[in-house]
């Protein structure tokens, strides 16, 4: 009997379990599509934000599509465009609310914090403390902010089958009304 060596073995175990899961999640492991680089073939939509409304409601895409996005914002308000079905849009308004809770961010854009942290073992000491600045994050890639008076590029490549909408998940905005839905056609 012919034994295969181990490093062998172990490359092909490898390759057999790792192709299977790039070809069912299509490069994308959330089914809602990605945030790519646009290409001198990427289609731009503009849209116009002003306080608590989007210029459309509904954006005609294409599934696989990949499309530019030009958001301006001509409100007094900081927005946001997120992409995302609503059940993650849901969960991200919590996060969005516990970043204007703990004051990193505004309604006009992100702030910056000061916390204090006891120093120990050096006795009385003037201040009482170490200052930290603590700034907000805003890591999600399905989702950029927009400050009053900017204008920010967003560029998403769509699923080929799923239902999405857009929205500001800010406090109060989604529910004001600032959603829309993409029709994938």
């Amino acid at each position: 009997m012919k034994r295969i060596p181990l490093k062998l073995l172990i490359s092909t175990l490898f390759i057999s379990t790792t192709f299977p899961a790039f070809a069912e999640t299509g490069g994308s492991s959330n089914g809602i599509g990605q945030q790519t680089q646009a290409t001198p073939a990427t289609r731009t939509i503009f849209v116009k934000m002003d306080d608590i409304s989007y210029s459309q409601k509904t954006i005609d895409v294409k599934p696989g599509e990949t499309v530019r996005f030009i958001l301006k914002n001509e409100g007094a308000l900081m927005h946001e465009f997120n992409i995302g079905q609503a059940a993650s849009q849901l969960e991200h308004q919590r996060k969005m609310a516990s970043l204007f809770k703990d004051g990193t961010l505004t309604p006009t854009g992100m702030a910056e914090r000061i916390v204090w942290h006891e120093r120990y073992g050096t006795g009385d000491s003037n201040p009482p403390g170490y200052p930290e600045v603590i700034k907000a994050k805003h890591d999600d890639p399905n989702a950029v902010f927009v400050e009053p008076g900017t204008t920010k590029e967003f560029v998403w490549t769509f699923p080929q089958a799923g239902s999405l909408s857009f929205a500001c998940t800010l406090p109060g905005h989604y529910q004001a009304g600032m959603v829309g839905e993409f029709a994938l056609r």
